[in-house]
């Protein structure tokens, strides 16, 4: 069957996005795929500068287009590249060009990715008259979606998100110190991802827990105010905020168990990347998370705020050091076994595929 040609739409570039590894995955299985994008976010995030797809011609700056001149020169690219699919990819500024792009060419697929049931879903179902489909990579999503949707049967495909695990393995040469366990947060600094939220379950835990440090890694938003809040904090001796880790895997490697303290959130890589690390997950009960949680095994579902809940649990790791050693080994044969990227990368081209042709 026959590849589409794609045009992938972007708010901006992130290095290490999902979007951006997916679209290149693509690429190397022979689609061509052209990405447009609308922000320089390079103040906030770490930027990929895509010089692959730049190198011949696929990549479209829209961040020097005047807005009302984004519809005509994204619709003569369509027409001028003979794209057949285009994948919305949370670029808000762009939802409104999408019924008039395919009232011009009505052969035109359009395919819509949600990763939570916040953020860009309210253009979804503003603007999904016009779309043929969406791509959500949970369970939870894909029954969001159907319930929501005003469409008597909507076409919701489910691609469950995976991870190189030759890339993310466990630290073998380090050394555990006895009767201490470091605890961490790797992760956006976002409102949603709620890092504040690790500094308050820190702070509360700080005198019942004197043998427990807690570290925070990551960039983004809210960088500057986790910061200040770290170095004014009552649990400052044993909370640190030690910023953007290039690799993620570097992060990991510091911690004996990591939190992911989310308000909401989808399917979070950073949960499978620990697990491939050996680093046992304590994660809030919120959006598609449960569905990579096998309690005991890999991790404990525990909201952030419930204080004695997580103490008792580390108190227990504490005291009985076999307990996370058989914690770490069960992650990462649990990440073998459900977390391998090669998947998602097949069932992506399968579905972009099926997409096209429908």
């Amino acid at each position: 069957m026959q590849k589409p040609r794609i045009l992938a739409l972007l708010p901006f570039l992130v290095k290490g996005a999902l979007s951006i590894i997916v679209l290149r995955s693509l690429r190397e299985r022979g689609f061509d795929v052209t990405i447009a994008f609308c922000e320089d976010a390079s103040n906030v995030y770490v930027p990929d500068p895509l010089h692959d797809f730049a190198a011949d011609g696929h990549l479209i700056d829209l961040t020097k287009v005047s807005r009302h001149l984004q519809f005509e020169t994204l619709l003569q690219q369509i027409r001028n590249r003979d794209i057949n699919l285009i994948l919305q990819l949370g670029a808000s500024d762009l939802y409104h060009n999408l019924p008039y792009w395919k009232e011009e060419i009505p052969s035109l697929r359009i395919v819509d990715t949600l990763y939570n049931e916040f953020g860009q879903t309210l253009n979804h179902f503003l603007y999904e008259r016009c779309m043929d489909g969406v791509i959500v990579e949970s369970d939870y999503m894909c029954k969001f979606v159907k319930q929501a949707s005003l469409q008597a049967q909507p076409n919701v495909q489910i691609v469950h998100s995976g991870i190189d695990l030759t890339d993310f393995v466990p630290n073998t040469g380090a050394k555990r110190r006895d009767n201490r366990l470091t605890v961490g947060y790797v992760g956006r600094m976002s409102a949603e991802k709620n890092p504040m939220g690790f500094v308050d379950l820190a702070e509360r835990l700080f005198d019942s827990q004197p043998n427990v440090e807690f570290l925070l890694f990551g960039g983004g938003n809210q960088a500057d105010a986790v910061r200040q809040r770290v170095e004014q904090s009552p649990a400052a001796a044993r909370l640190s905020y030690k910023g953007f880790a290039k690799h993620t895997a570097d992060a990991l490697h510091e911690l004996d168990v990591l939190v992911v303290p989310s308000k909401f959130d989808g399917r979070p890589n950073v949960i499978m990347e620990a697990n491939a690390c050996g680093v046992p997950v304590i994660a809030a009960p919120v959006g598609g998370i449960p569905e990579l949680i096998e309690a005991g095994r890999n991790g404990f579902l525990i909201g952030p705020a419930e204080t004695d809940r997580v103490g008792h649990l580390l108190a227990g790791l504490l005291d009985e050091p076999g307990k996370l050693g058989a914690l770490k080994q069960s992650s990462r044969e649990i990440a073998l076994s459900k977390f391998d990227r090669a998947h998602m990368f097949d069932a992506y081209e399968s579905t972009v595929i099926g997409f096209a042709s429908a």
